[in-house]
């Protein structure tokens, strides 16, 4: 009998559904024949199954990549210490046989695990609403497992409910990157109608809803519809994208975005540093959707936090926020700091900021474990000696807790958003601008909306600090800006600056930090090269793993690699 790999996912989740008497076998030596036991009853093995299956194929994105958060490969932030796997990715060091982000086995595998759970679940007699929602689950799982794999590779092959053997000489042939698209969208249609209805009960958070469902696809359509993918595709057998442009393709991702929001279930909270270290919001309408819920630790603060407090206190400070991503926030009037009506002061360049900034970035003076933090050079977390430190005199702030008057760090949630609210409205902005000439004013109320909660100012015009009568490459510029800075670190600006195609001019180049003096008269600021990020353009999608093509002479590779 096959072994099953049972990882146990965050035992705080499921707890309530797997008290039961299940001692008599360790969880993992769990066989196929016990998770799909015809005399459970109540059907716990299978849970079990079906857990290890959720925290396998939830994106768990802090500190994931050689120890470091994914956006230490944009041009948002560089890793602090040297010599880490995500350099690979940050200068164009991968290939076939060598890539730190690698997802195909990984998602192929949780496929293989939630076929084989689609199989078998019918011959444990649970009662039926709660199996109907348990296989809805594994489809969706199958379905988001497919869209990790899109947008790495392109179309891959799709095995549908096949559930292959050891001994099986199994060869698949790439399905087009259409025939991908389609089908996760076809899947999310089949089950959204059946799948829990929002908001779930308090035993089933964070599991599979509706609204999830609903924003899967429209996550997959919005992929599907932009520049790297919609006609733009650099091969001709349509396994890398669409072989011709379609503008429809955005009219259709708007649609599904439109869905979402017309759920009416979701929506933007007051306090957007919370998102992140809530277990489950009390609002009336929450922003996340979807988050993996991680146990309670500090390890987000110890591996992110700055350098330079006691040792129950200090952190490694492995993130270091770019220069680039601090420019990017504009100021309290909604102005860019580079506008002269925007009352940006360059010898106090972090006053009257977007609030978004000081929830995202730890900059000199911001109060931290009850000190103002010191990243001049020779401050306590930016010391003159050679230690992992940050490169750019900031530390990452966004995911951490409230620890700006404490001494020490103490137990937090840290949920891994993986869809919320904000991503929706940004989505939908996006595709109407793109579909239409001109921006509509369905737009315009999205960045208002945003701006608004991040604290901006309206204005005499009420425009929050954008300008009037955009074109639409001016608003589309304006959306991807404000993308950067509300999704900052979610693992949003890596894959945007693909799908938009804009990689190689905004990856190849130098990246800068704020060199802080102090003298006797106060600080000097200037702006210094901090490191470099490499882009070749055939990054873009990923090599299918040399492994993978070894074994498999039908695969075909993606191009340049």
């Amino acid at each position: 009998m096959k072994k099953l790999n049972y990882i146990i996912f965050l035992a705080a989740l499921f707890a309530v559904a797997c008290k039961t008497n299940i001692e008599d076998q360790p969880l993992d030596q769990l066989t196929e024949d016990r998770a799909f036991d015809p005399s459970d009853s109540t059907g716990v093995y299978a849970l079990q199954y079906l857990n290890d299956i959720y925290a396998t194929s939830i994106p768990n994105g802090y500190n994931r990549v050689g120890g470091n958060l994914l956006d230490a490969a944009t041009d948002d932030a560089l890793a602090s210490q040297e010599g880490t796997s995500i350099e690979n990715l940050s200068k164009g060091f991968i290939s076939s046989g060598s890539n730190p982000e690698d997802m195909w086995t990984k998602n192929y595998a949780n496929i293989q695990k939630i076929n084989l759970f689609l199989s078998k679940i019918d011959a444990v007699p649970r009662d039926m609403p709660t199996k109907i929602f348990w296989k809805a689950d594994a489809r969706f799982l199958r379905a988001l497992s497919y869209f990790e794999l899109l947008k790495r590779y392109g179309g891959v092959p799709l095995i549908g409910d096949a559930v292959f053997s050891a001994t099986d000489n199994v060869r698949p042939k790439r399905n087009t990157f259409e025939e991908c698209v389609e089908y996760i969208v076809s899947e999310c249609d089949a089950i959204k109608a059946i799948e829990r209805p929002d908001p779930v009960a308090s035993a089933d958070w964070g599991r599979i809803s509706r609204g999830i469902v609903y924003t899967l696809k429209a996550k997959v359509l919005n992929y599907a519809a932009s520049p790297l993918f919609n006609g733009e595709s650099t091969s001709a057998n349509g396994l890398q994208g669409y072989l011709a442009f379609n503008k429809e393709r955005w009219n259709r991702a708007a649609v599904a975005a439109k869905d979402v929001i017309n759920l009416n279930i979701y929506g933007l909270e007051t306090n957007y540093a919370t998102l992140f270290v809530t277990r489950r919001s009390t609002a009336a309408k929450p922003e996340v959707i979807l988050a993996y819920l991680r146990a309670v630790t500090t390890d987000v603060e110890s591996n992110n936090g700055p350098i330079g407090f006691t040792n129950a206190a200090s952190g490694d400070g492995k993130t270091s926020p770019t220069q680039d991503l601090v420019d990017a926030f504009p100021m309290l009037n909604g102005k860019a700091i580079t506008d002269a009506a925007s009352g940006y002061n360059a010898s106090a360049p972090y006053a009257g900021r977007d609030k978004r900034f000081e929830n995202t970035i730890l900059f000199n003076g911001a109060m931290w474990l009850s000190k103002p933090l010191e990243t001049f050079v020779g401050g306590i977390s930016n010391p003159a000696r050679n230690v992992v430190k940050t490169k750019t005199g900031y530390y990452m702030r966004k995911f951490l807790a409230d620890f700006s008057t404490a001494t020490q760090y103490a137990n937090k949630d840290h949920n891994f958003v993986v869809f919320r609210y904000a991503d929706v409205l940004l989505m939908n902005a996006e595709a109407l601008n793109e579909y239409n000439a001109a921006p509509t004013a369905e737009v315009y109320q999205v960045l208002k909306d945003l701006r608004k909660r991040a604290g901006i100012t309206a204005g005499t015009d009420n425009n929050y600090g954008l300008k009037a009568g955009m074109t639409q490459a001016e608003m589309r510029d304006a959306i991807r800006n404000e993308r950067r800075i509300e999704m900052a670190f979610e693992e949003q600006r890596y894959w945007d600056l693909r799908r938009w195609k804009i990689a190689e001019t905004a990856l190849n180049k130098n990246l800068s930090g704020m060199k802080i003096t102090k003298t006797p008269i106060g600080l000097t600021y200037e702006r210094v090269v901090a490191g470099q990020v490499i882009f070749p353009s055939w990054m873009y999608l990923y090599p299918i793993p040399y492994n993978e093509i070894s074994k498999n002479r039908e695969l075909i590779q993606n191009t340049g690699w």
